[in-house]
């Protein structure tokens, strides 16, 4: 089985764009024109503007705290293949993690980030025991691409997830 999410980039870019279009409309409607401390909240057009400039601060920080990543995964070798890197031009590191099909022990799911994220935890069996590699957050991934991987790494694991 292959999953390749490279198309969530335009998908989870179109969201900031139209969040970031969104909040600019509002930001410049408070300054520019006077009908909200008529009608709303009495309250100045300086401070509707500071208002949802910090609403879109904090939806960008959530946003951040996400962490979409692509995702490439391929069962159909001789080996496990899953490579991530984040969508963030920031943090550009780029992580392959090859498993023979017999050394994969077990995979986990953690939640992190009040629930809204979820992190995929892949221990492999080595000489020395079991190693754990670093969380890979699955946000950026439809449901149902999750579930596919999910099973498909369930089923080469030594311990089923339950």
């Amino acid at each position: 089985m292959i999953i390749d999410n490279k198309d969530a980039y335009d998908r989870i870019r179109g969201k900031l764009a139209l969040t970031t279009i969104f909040f600019s409309g509002l930001i410049a409607l408070a300054v520019l024109y006077d009908f909200m401390p008529k009608y709303l909240i009495p309250m100045s057009q300086l401070s509707y503007a500071l208002t949802f400039a910090g609403f879109f601060i904090v939806y960008l920080i959530f946003r951040a705290n996400l962490r979409y990543h692509f995702i490439i995964y391929n069962d159909e070798g001789e080996k496990i293949i899953l490579r991530n890197y984040p969508l963030s031009s920031f943090k550009s590191r780029y992580i392959s993690i090859e498993i023979p099909f017999n050394a994969l022990y077990k995979i986990e799911i953690q939640k992190k980030f009040f629930n809204f994220r979820e992190e995929l935890i892949i221990y492999q069996t080595v000489k020395e025991g079991v190693a754990k590699y670093k969380p890979i957050p699955l946000t950026a991934l439809t449901k149902k691409e999750k579930e596919q991987l999910l099973q498909s790494l369930n089923k080469f694991a030594r311990v089923k997830m339950q």
